[in-house]
């Protein structure tokens, strides 16, 4: 059963009393910790502390009787080592599924920065709740004016790390459902609409950003490059449009949603499928298999190049491209006839309206010959190596990388140019 745990650090100059304000009321401590679980639940309070504060500051919570409050040795933290020990004692005594708040009023000043990464592993690793991060800033109250220390809680900076991970896997490699997940969360609760019915443009902006991020990972996942470009249109347009609703409900996204319009945006085309666009619908279409290549998606990668090639000469023959029995075909079948007659026996060429118009073609071998490699290295990756001898993956990345700079030419000389 999950439990909430207060994990603190005790400096070692002793005790101070001292005045806290939280939501407009006020605690006193000797040590912040000792205000704190006046105003937390919790289950266990941890209370880190070196030698020395176990002898000057231990003692004000150790008066406490507290059976839930319990001390926990740790080094001074001098070395890294030591800021390893330290890590390494804290996270033993944290659950799978707990929920952790952090006290950084007293620790070392280096402490911040430990208790940060600290949230992030135990959210990773541990799948725990950070429900909060305090700091009693005493430099911000006055004693002799009666101005008490406030309380901040800088646990909305965790999830800076989280909205920086899920943005970057879906820059990186198109996984965008955890970044949906972060603007879904991010949406006014029913309770925040019924009361305040001006946030309903910030739900509905939020919820339009998550879904296109879900719609062009989607696409991008399963090759569907015409609904990616369709996608990208409507993601760059729904982002820009949802810029102060980021600044208002996900800040750490305000920041990184021009990353993402930027990695997208090459594929934004209107209308991908108009006559009118199809040239550029195949340039954008070329640039998605060098993305996919890159982020070793090979299998799309693949199957995305075997087909643009068959557009590029649908498009060069006039045949209708989006029409696989009265266009497709065709083109595939003067495809294959071509590379059946470089074989020493090939068999009776299929019939294809495309024949004489592929033939008369200069780069008419050179298509025959990627055709040819692009078609073995499709069947080797679609057959999941399920045969006696199957290649490599590292021999297929070989391959099909290798084919590229030939797409590439082969694209430059049969496309209209602009």
């Amino acid at each position: 059963m999950s439990k909430t745990k207060i994990i603190t650090f005790l400096g070692d100059r002793g005790a101070m009393q001292t005045t806290y304000s939280y939501n407009k009321n006020c605690y006193i401590g000797g040590v912040f910790a000792e205000a704190l679980r006046l105003f937390c639940k919790y289950d266990t309070m941890l209370v880190c502390v070196t030698e020395k504060a176990k002898t000057n500051t231990w003692p004000v919570l150790e008066a406490l009787q507290d059976p839930r409050i319990q001390a926990i040795d740790i080094p001074t933290g001098r070395t890294t080592e030591e800021m390893w020990e330290t890590f390494q004692t804290i996270t033993k005594y944290v659950d799978e599924g707990d929920g952790v708040i952090f006290d950084i009023t007293h620790g070392l000043r280096s402490l911040p920065f430990l208790v940060f990464l600290f949230a992030a592993y135990l959210k990773a690793a541990k799948k725990v709740t950070i429900e909060a991060i305090y700091y009693g800033a005493l430099e911000l109250g006055n004693k002799n004016e009666g101005i008490p220390a406030p309380v901040i809680d800088l646990s909305e900076f965790v999830s800076m790390i989280d909205w920086i991970t899920a943005t970057t896997q879906f820059v990186e490699i198109g996984d965008g459902q955890p970044l949906a997940s972060l603007l879904e969360g991010a949406i006014p609760s029913n309770e925040e609409l019924k009361n305040y019915p001006n946030t309903r443009p910030l739900r509905d902006q939020l919820k339009q950003s998550a879904k296109a991020i879900e719609d062009i990972s989607l696409a991008l996942s399963l090759t569907r490059p015409i609904e990616t470009m369709e996608s990208a249109t409507k993601l760059e347009e729904i982002l820009r449009q949802a810029t102060t609703s980021f600044a208002e409900r996900a800040k750490p996204f305000s920041l990184l949603s021009e990353k993402v319009v930027q990695e997208y945006g090459q594929f934004a085309l209107p209308n991908p499928k108009d006559e009118a666009a199809l040239s550029e619908n195949l340039r954008l279409q070329f640039q998605m298999i060098k993305w996919y290549i890159d982020r070793n998606q090979l299998v799309q990668a693949v199957t995305l190049a075997r087909e643009w090639l068959v557009s590029i000469l649908a498009l060069r023959f006039e045949e209708p491209m989006f029409d696989e029995k009265n266009g497709r075909n065709f083109v595939e079948a003067a495809l294959n006839n071509a590379v059946e007659m470089n074989k020493p026996h090939p068999r009776p060429p299929l019939d294809s309206r495309c024949n004489e118009k592929f033939a008369a073609l200069s780069e008419a071998g050179e298509l025959a010959s990627v055709w040819s490699k692009m078609t073995e290295l499709r069947n080797d990756i679609a057959h999941v190596g399920m045969n006696l001898k199957p290649q490599a993956a590292a021999k297929l990345k070989k391959k099909a990388s290798s084919l590229y700079p030939r797409l590439k030419k082969l694209g430059e000389s049969l496309l209209p140019q602009k």
